[in-house]
C-alpha cells in the first residue's frame, strides 16, 4: 500500500532539534509531564564556564574547514523547516526555507542551491515531483537532493532514487547523519569549540 503523501505530524523533530543543539553546547534537555491535561515540564541543563581572569580573552578555536553552501529547505511543516535552516545557519551556511513543493521549485530556479533538503509529503507538488522536475533542468543535474521524510522502507529509498534524489534521511534527522550528508560534499554542521583562558 502506497503512503499518502500529505502532510504527517507528531513526529517530534523540533524536539529533537532542540535536543541536538543543547547538546552541541555540552548540555541537556528533559520533558516530563503528569499526563493529559497537566502540561508540560522542560529541563535544559548547560554547563557553567567559569568567567575568564582579567584580559584574557575566550578564543573560538577554529572549526574544520569546510566550504559554506547554499542550501534549499522545503518543508510544509514550518516549525521544522525553521529549526533545521536554523541549525544549518548556524553552522554557516547560506540558507533559504520555503514551505509547499511548488515554492521550492520557484526558489531553486531562482537560487540554484548546492544542497536541497526536500521533505516529501508538501502540498502543490511532493517532493517526487520537486525532484524530477528540477533533474529536468541543465543547471539541476548538480544540486544535490536529499530527501527528508518520515518513511525509510526500501521501497521509499528505492522511490527516492527514481525520482533523483542523492540521498534519502529518515526524520527526525540526527545532527550527525546530515554533518556526514553534507561533509560528503564539502560542507558540514561542525561549530567551532570554544576555549576559555585562566
Amino acid at each position: 500500500m502506497d503512503h499518502p503523501l500529505e502532510r504527517q505530524g507528531g513526529l517530534g523533530i523540533g524536539l529533537t532539534l532542540v535536543r541536538q543543539l543543547v547538546e552541541l553546547h555540552g548540555g541537556t534537555i528533559e520533558a516530563r509531564s503528569r499526563g493529559i491535561g497537566h502540561g508540560s515540564e522542560f529541563i535544559l541543563k548547560l554547563p557553567v564556564v567559569a568567567t575568564p581572569a582579567a584580559g584574557v580573552a575566550t578564543i573560538p578555536e577554529p572549526g574544520p574547514a569546510c566550504e559554506p553552501l547554499r542550501i534549499l529547505v522545503a518543508d510544509d511543516n514550518e516549525d521544522a523547516a525553521e529549526s533545521l535552516a536554523l541549525l544549518l545557519w548556524n553552522a554557516g551556511h547560506e540558507v533559504h526555507a520555503v514551505f509547499d513543493g511548488q515554492a521550492a521549485l520557484s526558489a531553486v530556479e531562482k537560487l540554484q542551491p548546492r544542497v536541497a533538503l526536500l521533505d516529501i509529503g508538501m502540498p502543490n507538488a511532493n517532493g517526487y515531483e520537486v525532484a524530477q522536475r528540477i533533474r529536468e533542468y541543465p543547471w539541476g543535474k548538480g544540486i544535490y537532493l536529499i530527501a527528508v521524510t518520515g518513511w525509510g522502507q526500501e521501497r521509499d529509498k528505492r522511490r527516492a532514487r527514481e525520482a533523483g534524489f542523492d540521498a534519502h534521511l529518515v526524520k527526525p534527522v540526527p545532527a550527525e547523519t546530515l554533518d556526514r550528508v553534507l561533509a560528503s560534499i564539502g560542507g558540514s554542521l561542525a561549530f567551532p569549540s570554544v576555549r576559555m583562558g585562566g
